[in-house]
């Protein structure tokens, strides 16, 4: 009986240990024959099948965190394999799947050299747009694993160089235009008096004075638009709808009387959601910042103009709080393309691909559109057949 009893107990132990071994925390015994031995088997597959499921839920919960966060998050092994990969890191990466740092080098090559091979130090560090920070540690089983964290702050760094340049465009346009004040007005005054005592008003002196007046006159009115680019007024957020904004600079658009940016034979296709779009912000400066856009590509001799909005549905995350996703528009069009070379500088005041252009526009429009907390970035590939602006704009 002993032996008996002591073979049962031995057959449930290796029964209970090769259902644990398995993942099967379901396995119980009855307790109708040894009770007090069955209940206690029992007890220990309950408490490891409740840690089984803490553990999960813990892992449920974290994978909702790194999946609802706007930083990105990898997780990359010393071989160069990536175990996670959160939809902000792949968004921010351009990718849709990652699996390998080494896919990397084609599209992030200063990326891909920093993780691979596996850093020796913890990373904080900029590679591009991107602020890249990496934590190690070391599992259970003593493998090495890599935390990389990817924060977007090309906002920041917009927001840099728009301050740069407005310190610099507010001392440069002061001086200029005190050294310029004189300049004009003894130029005008010399030039009277030289016409009232000559009796001919085309000599070499007076051509000399009125060349010399133009050029001040032209450089000051250049001071004055470069002063403007300062002085900008300060937003009046209002919530409104964005149809209607689009529609009236498409009007806009259609009514311009300037020989060098009728359109003629441009067609407007808009891609809206279904849904009514609103957003906060100062309405006037949004309208022109979208008209500027258009005109723009309708100089670049654009044949199709396409509008897209696209505003995502409100995320959940695990606090049962709804994080707002920011509505973007895209202004695409099919005229003459931006070039490599002229990609990285659109948005540097008074650069300019067109002849007679004051290269203020863009400079200007991402100047307003930053200070109604949205962004507005060329997100087309330089030189690709159609040119893509996004404007992002902050929701209600």
């Amino acid at each position: 009986m002993l032996y008996r009893h002591l073979t049962r107990v031995d057959r449930r132990l290796r029964l209970l240990l090769e259902a644990l071994d398995a993942s099967d925390t379901t396995l119980r015994f009855p307790t109708t024959t040894d009770r007090r031995i069955n209940s206690t088997l029992n007890r220990i597959a309950e408490s490891l099948a409740d840690l089984r499921l803490r553990v999960i839920e813990t892992e449920k919960y974290y994978e909702s965190i790194t999946s609802a966060i706007a930083t990105g998050v990898l997780v990359v092994t010393n071989g160069g394999h990536v175990l996670i990969a959160n939809p902000a890191a792949l968004r921010l990466l351009g990718r849709s799947a990652l699996t390998r740092v080494s896919s990397l080098r084609d599209s992030w090559p200063e990326l891909a050299d920093l993780l691979d091979p596996f850093p020796a130090h913890n990373i904080d560090t900029t590679v591009r747009e991107l602020a890249v920070k990496t934590t190690s540690f070391v599992t259970h089983d003593g493998s090495p694993r890599l935390i990389v964290t990817l924060d977007d702050i090309s906002l920041q760094l917009t927001d840099e160089s728009v301050r740069s340049w407005t310190d610099m465009t507010r001392v440069l346009s002061h001086e200029i235009m005190n050294g310029l004040a004189p300049v004009i007005s003894i130029a005008d005054t010399l030039r009277l008096r030289h016409t009232a005592s000559v009796s001919s008003p085309d000599d070499y002196m007076t051509r000399g004075l009125d060349a010399i007046l133009e050029s001040t006159r032209s450089l000051n009115r250049f001071v004055t638009d470069y002063r403007s680019l300062s002085s900008l007024p300060a937003p009046v957020p209002t919530v409104f709808l964005l149809r209607p904004l689009i529609d009236h600079a498409i009007h806009l658009a259609d009514s311009l009387t300037d020989a060098e940016i009728t359109h003629g034979s441009v067609t407007f296709r808009l891609d809206l959601p279904t849904r009514a779009v609103d957003v906060r912000a100062d309405r006037g400066q949004v309208s022109q910042v979208l008209l500027n856009l258009i005109k723009n590509a309708i100089e670049a001799r654009a044949g199709h103009i396409t509008i897209r909005v696209r505003s995502n549905p409100d995320t959940p995350i695990p606090n049962n709080t709804i994080t707002p996703t920011r509505v973007s528009l895209d202004i695409e069009n099919d005229g003459t393309p931006i070039s490599a070379d002229d990609a990285g500088h659109i948005f540097t005041p008074f650069f300019t691909t067109r002849q007679g252009g004051s290269g203020i526009g863009l400079s200007l429009s991402r100047r307003l559109i930053l200070a109604n907390g949205g962004t507005l970035t060329l997100t087309s590939l330089p030189g690709a057949p159609v040119t893509r602006f996004t404007l992002t704009l902050p929701p209600v």
